[in-house]
């Protein structure tokens, strides 16, 4: 039954995937061992709004601090996601989420049923560098985060 679910959903469109999961999505984040800088237990949660279809609330949980800001959703083929935005004072302003829900077995076996990556960086000087990978859990598997 797993594994039916498994190619079921695998290389489904995003959006789709979400909506089946139910929103808000929880967006677990994983640090990149690349990136110089410290990094907490985060995630972000995922909300979109019943007026727009590209238009999503990011609510970025790190530590016990919390941001929000607006981000872009874009479909970028038929499993592929694009979430872009910016967060105000930050170090690293603009952000760009890639998501996929064509995930290996190995991942699906862990839990996850759309995996992606985060990169941070400056939009204008179009400078992005890898910092997180991006997990987003089955319905039904406990969270451990």
């Amino acid at each position: 039954m797993v594994q039916l679910f498994y190619y079921e959903s695998r290389g489904k469109c995003c959006r789709k995937v979400f909506s089946y999961h139910g929103y808000p999505a929880k967006v677990l984040l994983f640090p990149y061992e690349g990136w110089a800088q410290p990094a907490l237990v985060s995630y972000w949660i995922l909300k979109t709004y019943f007026w727009s279809r590209s238009k999503c609330k990011i609510v970025e949980v790190t530590g016990s601090t919390k941001r929000t800001t607006k981000g872009k959703m874009t479909d970028k083929g038929k499993d592929a996601m694009l979430i872009t935005g910016r967060f105000k004072d930050a170090k690293n302003p603009d952000f760009r989420m890639t998501l996929t829900s064509n995930v290996s077995n190995a991942d699906f076996q862990q839990g996850y049923c759309v995996t992606g990556t985060l990169e941070r960086g400056d939009k204008r000087k179009s400078e992005y560098q890898l910092t997180h990978y991006a997990m987003v859990r089955r319905k039904g598997y406990d969270d451990k985060s």
